[in-house]
């Protein structure tokens, strides 16, 4: 039997990013306009947060936004994260609220006409961090089409290379089980898509569409993804309530998850044995009678019972001393 457990102790703007550490048996994740990493032991049944202080800058609404976080392989207590445009290293205890320290390393879109910040990371099969960006929000729901772009990050150098340029809104990203295949989400693009990936040379090609909401009439925008074992996609639709399993090889909907919170942002498996899905969802965008009416709105769930597990995810692999020359 499926079972849903909120596991948060209050309700995020827009949760994202959930990584699951295998090590620690935590999950981490990040509350994007909170400016917050978030972290649910497993073992404790515990979450504790730390709020990533960054200075205001004019015009730029998004400049400090952490909108990733990805635990650094062999080095304990240290975590890639997003500030903006940057990438920076974040050394916290997983405890304090206020202790911790952040290192920016890199800059992508310094020369953009346009305003951007990173979204969605994750690492590949052998520990490469891959991330996109997209543009700042002219009104509601507008963004500057193409502003931004989708990148791998070098585990010698740290430096970024960009992969799949001319996108809105780079989002979900997940690889097949035998890593050959990276699922994708452009949210603009209204689909799940597929490229055929060279994990040696990080090379994508073949760009098709795996399952397109529009021509399915399916409710919602696609947001995060991931992978199972057995290569089914599991996607969360933001307005749309649930999470879809897609079977990549018929292109169908072979399971659907309703969830107490109508924007579903992102999800993760995770667990002893990789077998509970972590589902983060946002208040963002939602109306006063509308949180009034979801009182888990903005938390995150654990899900068990559904009778899938997901691979262990991998950390960033990456030579911290290239890092600190950038």
């Amino acid at each position: 039997m499926v079972k849903i457990e909120r596991i948060s102790r209050g309700a995020h703007g827009c949760g994202e990013g959930p990584h699951w550490d295998a090590a620690s048996q935590a999950m981490f994740y990040v509350d994007i306009p909170g400016q917050s990493v978030l972290r649910w032991d497993e073992r404790q049944q515990k979450e504790t947060s730390v709020h990533i202080a960054s200075e205001p800058e004019p015009g730029r609404d998004m400049a400090g936004w952490t909108t990733l976080v990805v635990p650094i392989q062999g080095q304990p207590e240290t975590f890639v994260i997003s500030r903006g445009s940057r990438l920076a290293t974040l050394r916290w205890d997983g405890i304090s609220e206020d202790k911790y320290q952040v290192s920016d390393f890199l800059q992508v879109e310094k020369e953009s006409p346009h305003i951007t910040r990173f979204n969605d990371g994750k690492c590949d099969p052998e520990g490469c961090l891959w991330a996109g960006t997209m543009g700042q929000e002219t009104a509601p729901g507008v963004l500057p089409e193409g502003a931004g772009a989708l990148y791998s990050f070098s585990s010698e150098h740290g430096t970024a290379t960009v992969r799949q340029p001319g996108i809105t809104l780079s989002n979900g990203l997940g690889w097949s089980p035998d890593g050959s295949i990276l699922y994708y989400i452009d949210t603009s693009e209204m689909k799940v898509e597929a490229f055929d990936c060279d994990l040696a040379s990080k090379t994508l090609s073949g760009r098709r569409t795996v399952f397109c909401l529009t021509s399915t009439r399916t409710p919602g925008l696609p947001d995060g993804l991931t992978v199972d074992s057995r290569g089914r996609i599991w996607a969360a639709l933001y307005f749309g309530g649930q999470v879809i399993c897609i079977d990549p090889t018929t292109g169908q909907v072979a399971e659907q998850l309703h969830l107490p919170a109508t924007n579903v942002t992102s999800c993760a498996w995770g667990g002893v044995d990789g077998s509970a899905l972590y589902v983060t969802s946002a208040t963002n965008g939602l109306a006063d009678w509308q949180r009034r009416a979801q009182p888990d709105a903005g938390a995150t769930f654990r899900v068990t019972g559904l009778g899938a597990r997901g691979p262990e995810m991998v950390n960033w692999k990456v030579n911290m001393d290239a890092l600190k020359a950038l």
